[in-house]
């Protein structure tokens, strides 16, 4: 009997042998349509097996209540505005301005214009410690178990990630350096947010829990290495710590950064984390850091969305699985996914063939 996705990741995560890989496939809304136009279903995971059913809170917000707050700090909205949980704000592009690309969208930053923390205090920020948030975990869960799947909650955009979506990217490291204790205290308001998130989920009984924030660039890190450990490291330690605390001991914790983060790779097993994703191929190539970290963190998608999947060949992409493949039966931990989701130029042939490869059985 070949055994189901959960299986395989528990005897994966022990290091032991298995008989095929695991798989996961993040795509965009117009790519969904398409699939949904070839497989008659717009259920990913049902539609090509995938081995991961995700869950999260379920967060409730009120934009107008954001808006008036941003208004009375001086920010005026853009035209086509969208305000989404705790005042996170993006432009949303006109139609027709991006094809049909809808992943990005340009940043706002409200709190560029706040000078004050009692500017900050004042914010409507949401209760994140209601019950009512997390009470459908453990059903959720137990759902995807009983499809045979690893359970997954997400909590990428962990700390840095939204602080800077409010405040500028900018004007949160010119806090930081200056020391006037604004950027720690919107650092903090994520942090605390994740930390409540995470022991919810420990208490559900997810698999993994996957943090992350981008702090990497495809020439290295975005910020000094000292600067990193000074102002996220420790604030990244205390969630995964409460993952620990709370009695997720087994509970997977994969962290996700794009670019090249080889830097702190070292500082990321030190608090406790077991896996990263993306490993982006074109910036991080995956045999010198799996030779260098391969036995002590897991590796988590490795086929270029910059490369592969939207210009290669089926075959190209087939060949790329295969280097997964090889991985695992290498004794490392390593799921076959692409590094990031998949836009919509990505040709369906390709998603096939990816697929195709990723459900062959594993043979030494």
């Amino acid at each position: 009997m070949v055994p189901t996705h959960l299986e395989t990741f528990r005897r994966l995560i022990r290091r032991e042998s298995t008989e095929r890989l695991l798989y996961d496939l993040p795509v965009t809304g117009p790519v969904v349509d398409e699939i949904e136009r070839q497989c008659g279903t717009r259920d990913v995971t049902r539609a090509f097996d995938l081995s991961f059913g995700y869950v999260y809170p379920r967060y409730r917000d009120d934009p107008q209540r954001w808006a008036s707050a941003f208004a009375s700090l001086g920010c005026v909205l853009p035209d086509r505005a969208e305000i989404g949980f705790s005042g996170i704000t993006h432009a949303v592009p006109r139609e027709g301005s991006t094809g049909r690309a809808t992943h990005l969208r340009e940043m706002v930053h409200p709190l560029a214009f706040a000078t004050s923390l009692d500017d900050l205090d004042n914010l409507p920020w949401p209760d994140v410690s209601s019950s009512v948030l997390f009470d459908h975990l453990a059903h959720d869960v137990r759902r995807i178990h009983d499809e045979g799947r690893v359970a997954v909650g997400g909590m990428e955009c962990t700390v840095f990630e939204p602080a800077w979506y409010l405040r500028g990217m900018d004007d949160l490291f010119i806090d930081l350096m200056e020391g006037t204790g604004f950027a720690d205290r919107l650092l903090d308001i994520f942090m605390e947010r994740s930390v409540i998130a995470v022991r919810a989920y420990v208490r559900a009984g997810v698999d993994c829990i996957r943090l992350g924030d981008d702090v990497g660039t495809q020439r290295g890190m975005m910020m000094s290495v000292p600067f990193w450990r000074t102002h996220l490291k420790g604030r990244l330690a205390k969630v995964v710590r409460a993952i620990r605390e709370e009695g997720g001991g087994g509970t997977w914790v994969c962290y996700h950064s794009d670019g090249d983060v080889r830097e702190i790779l070292e500082d990321l097993i030190e608090i406790g984390v077991d896996a990263i994703n993306p490993l982006q191929p074109e910036c991080m190539p995956a045999g010198a850091v799996a030779a260098t970290f391969g036995d002590r963190l897991g590796f988590w998608g490795m086929i270029g969305t910059q490369t592969t999947m939207p210009f290669g060949t089926p075959d190209d992409v087939r060949r790329a699985v295969e280097g997964v493949a090889d991985l695992v039966r290498a004794g490392r931990i390593a799921i076959a996914a692409p590094t990031h989701v998949l836009e919509p130029d990505v040709p369906y042939r390709n998603i096939e063939a990816f697929v195709e490869a990723a459900r062959k059985p594993l043979r030494a």
